[in-house]
């Protein structure tokens, strides 16, 4: 979305006014110019490409500096940028000289001066760009839902000695750790989706899905796989599902159609390997297209040229795919053993409801890497708390916990809060009672600018028309941890109000403990 507004206001390209030619030996003469774009948002990014002649009575140097100067419309300076000319300009000659500045953070009137700066003198280049700046900047802190758990927050909190079950009592008031059996199975779908075979393959992940050998499927003779050889997996022109041998020497197998459920299994020591997964967090670094899991692989037919692929593992061995994704091994082994019990009682809370899966591998329930980013660190927390978990009045809790709370967690009446003409709030579950957390230090963020009209495109193509341009949003309602809770929208043809974590999928926050800066 945000790629697409920037491309929209790109297409301005004016030329910037240049000088009236002025007598030798006493100009920077601006021969030609543009800018893009010329209805930046603020805070955005403002290219120049100019072409500058010399007409002074000396050369210019390498280290001349170029000084981009922005004021506001009472003419005080709001910020500058500097940079070396970075080549020598004979008298007379001319030199094309390519700027990018950043617009000031504030809405309003600007003008933008360029000048070269040489023997001491600053000398103009064109007369001064008028800009009117507009749009939204959003200014946060945390990631994630603010419910339970902070992740940076146990890691300050193990960094300062606190053990797991202090940090675990910070975060979820009033529970107990219990023990429950955990020899059983769960099953992990490993895409949220099922994945449709009959769509192109990303290139980046290899010619096709696959699961490389050795391997057997039950009840599949012909789809037995040595080492060496991969499982792969395509449509038929009928739009069915199918799986065949790939042999080492580039053979391809007969097809079988997957009309039920294939159940792979391995005797590799190094589990399943295999590119059918999830990506999570936009890893692309060589060996991320592919990744290993204990257990057996299920590939459920879901229709068409669908699939599900499903890893099925015991529990203990689940978690110590998860605890290393969710949380590195250098932050501390107490913070390492609250996250296993976390994750324990959230999987186990999930466990029983039927359907081809429990959890998915993602950040939609847990992330989870399988064999693949295991480390001794967290095998270990996930070894010296088995069987762990937490219970609120007998009953196993919700363990909800996120990447950082931004210093305050959520209190749970406004977990995932809606609202329509007010705050629709939720009961209260006694033991996620938001708190303060000074331990909690991770970095802020800022999302955006966006500009104004971009913004209403964003709602547009949500299901929101407010017309051409955002023009500004009011904040309606905000709770104990400072999250927006409510806000408005005015558009330039009408307004729509809509709950905090919805103006956060609006917008791709990471959370809605955010200021907003700007307006249309």
């Amino acid at each position: 979305m945000r790629i697409a507004v920037l491309l929209g206001i790109v297409l301005t390209m004016p030329a910037i006014v240049p000088t009236p030619t002025a007598a030798a030996s006493d100009a920077a003469t601006l021969v030609s110019g543009t800018v893009i774009p010329h209805d930046p948002p603020m805070d955005g990014i403002v290219r120049l490409d100019l072409q500058v002649r010399n007409d002074t009575g000396s050369a210019w140097t390498a280290t001349d500096r170029i000084h981009a100067t922005w004021k506001d419309s009472s003419g005080k300076t709001v910020a500058e940028d500097s940079r070396p000319l970075g080549l020598p300009v004979a008298r007379s000659a001319a030199v094309p000289v390519a700027l990018v500045t950043l617009a000031p953070t504030a809405i309003g009137d600007f003008t933008l001066t360029i000048e070269i700066e040489s023997h001491g003198t600053r000398l103009p280049i064109g007369t001064p760009t008028d800009f009117h700046l507009s749009g939204f900047l959003f200014k946060g802190r945390g990631n994630g839902h603010g419910l339970g758990m902070s992740q940076w927050g146990a890691r300050g909190r193990a960094a300062v000695g606190q053990d797991y079950k202090k940090i675990l009592a910070s975060y979820y008031s009033g529970t107990r750790i219990d023990s429950r059996d955990t020899a059983g199975l769960v099953r992990v779908a490993l895409t949220d989706d099922p994945l449709d075979l009959a769509r192109p393959w990303p290139h980046l992940f290899g010619p096709l899905p696959f699961v490389a050998g050795p391997l057997t499927v039950d009840g599949v003779p012909q789809l037995q796989v040595a080492a060496g050889s991969t499982l792969g997996f395509d449509a038929t022109p009928a739009g069915q599902p199918t799986a065949f041998v790939l042999g080492a020497d580039g053979s391809t197998g007969t097809p079988v159609v997957i009309a039920q459920t294939l159940t792979i299994r391995t005797a590799n020591p190094g589990g399943l390997r295999t590119n059918i997964m999830q990506i999570m967090g936009g890893d692309f670094r060589t060996g991320a297209e592919q990744r290993r899991y204990a257990g057996l692989l299920q590939i459920i037919p879901k229709g068409g040229a669908t699939i599900l692929p499903v890893n099925v593992l015991p529990m203990e061995d689940y978690l110590k795919g998860v605890v290393p994704a969710e949380m590195p091994p250098y932050w501390g082994v107490e913070a390492l053993k609250a996250q296993a019990i976390a994750g324990r009682t959230f999987a186990i809370h999930k466990l029983g409801g039927g359907g081809d899966f429990d959890l998915r591998a993602s950040e939609s329930d847990q992330a989870y890497s399988g064999l693949t980013d295991q480390r001794a660190e967290s095998n270990a927390a996930v070894d010296g708390t088995r069987g762990q978990v937490l219970t609120y009045q007998g009953q196993l809790i919700t363990a909800f916990y996120m990447a950082s709370d931004g210093g305050h967690t959520e209190s749970s009446e406004y977990r995932f809060v809606t609202w329509s003409h007010g705050a629709q709030l939720r009961s209260h579950l006694g033991y996620l009672t938001g708190i303060s957390d000074p331990f909690d230090r991770a970095p802020t963020w800022q999302v955006g600018p966006f500009s104004a009209s971009g913004a209403a495109t964003i709602l547009r193509d949500n299901g929101d028309d407010i017309g051409d341009r955002l023009v500004g949003i009011d904040v309606l309602q905000k709770d104990a941890s400072g999250r927006l809770v409510g806000v408005r929208l005015r558009g330039s043809n009408k307004s729509v109000e809509v709950s905090g974590p919805t103006l956060r999928f609006l917008f791709g926050l990471p959370d809605s403990l955010v200021d907003i800066v700007g307006g249309g």
